[in-house]
């Protein structure tokens, strides 16, 4: 990993992976789930950024991050799967402090 630097961090790079998650072991070949992996660093200096607030771990049904946080693993459907907003909570933030 890049060392810290007084980069500003003018510009970045986004990396999303996509993945079919399969039930293995009960031998089901069709999809049973998909997975977004998405990470972002820093165009100028390489730095990775993480992901705040979410909890680390794997979740099939809820957002998550690598251990280091760096990696948030995003469970994802077709959006011809009903409707998300019928499950979804909104909540609104208190103020945003820069880092």
């Amino acid at each position: 990993m890049p060392e810290a630097t007084a980069c500003l961090h003018p510009d970045f790079r986004a990396l999303v992976k996509v993945a079919r998650l399969e039930d293995a072991i009960a031998g089901r070949v069709e999809g049973t789930g998909y997975l977004a992996e998405v990470s972002v660093t820093c165009a100028a200096c390489g730095i990775a950024f993480r992901f705040v607030g979410v909890p680390a771990g794997i979740d099939y049904a809820r957002p998550t991050t690598a251990i280091d946080g760096c990696t948030l693993h995003a469970p994802i459907e077709p959006a011809t799967s009903p409707t998300l907003a019928s499950r979804a909570t909104y909540r609104v933030p208190g103020a945003i402090r820069p880092h």
